[in-house]
């Protein structure tokens, strides 16, 4: 991306990296809902957090006239650094058998200078009440299906009142 990160449209003006180094176009999300949060799978908040955007993406993902994606990127600004292999492992440990977690990506950092032109764009977009500044882990952006951030939550929201904003973007 040429202009600045805020200037985007949208996210899937960005490309961001998976876990195996590979570089991801977000344009390969067009057409769906994002939940996008960073996280640690150290945190406290983990298994909350998986408990309550696991059955979302149960119901909504590859459905045949819906669709959600969860986009997982860790992030160890607020505490303990992880290996990708660590972070896999905690995602297998918590979830079902069915492997529904959602897409996990390379470490960030959302704040500051070395944060992504992702972030950037999506603090822009939905500053929330500390100016721009995340200031925890599971910071949750839910995008519309033209890839705009409509909503900035925390891990505190009730799973009613986010399965309701998903399924208000879904119709």
């Amino acid at each position: 991306m040429q202009s600045p990160p805020e200037k985007a449209k949208s996210i899937f003006e960005f490309t961001v990296t998976d876990l195996n180094g590979n570089e991801v176009s977000l344009d390969r999300y067009q057409g769906s809902v994002c939940l996008i949060v960073n996280f640690s799978t150290k945190d406290a908040t983990f298994e909350k957090v998986l408990s309550l955007l696991t059955p979302l993406l149960r119901k909504y993902h590859n459905d045949t006239r819906k669709d959600l994606n969860v986009l997982f990127f860790p992030c160890f600004q607020f505490g303990s650094k992880e290996s990708p292999d660590e972070i896999v492992q905690r995602f297998e440990s918590s979830t079902d058998s069915s492997g529904m977690i959602g897409e996990i990506f390379t470490e960030i950092e959302v704040n500051g200078s070395k944060a992504p032109g992702l972030y950037k764009y999506l603090k822009a977009k939905k500053p929330g009440n500390c100016g721009g500044f995340i200031n925890s882990n599971f910071t949750i952006f839910l995008t519309d299906r033209q890839g705009v951030p409509v909503e900035r939550l925390n891990a505190g929201i009730h799973p009613y009142t986010l399965e309701d904003m998903v399924e208000n973007l879904l119709r």
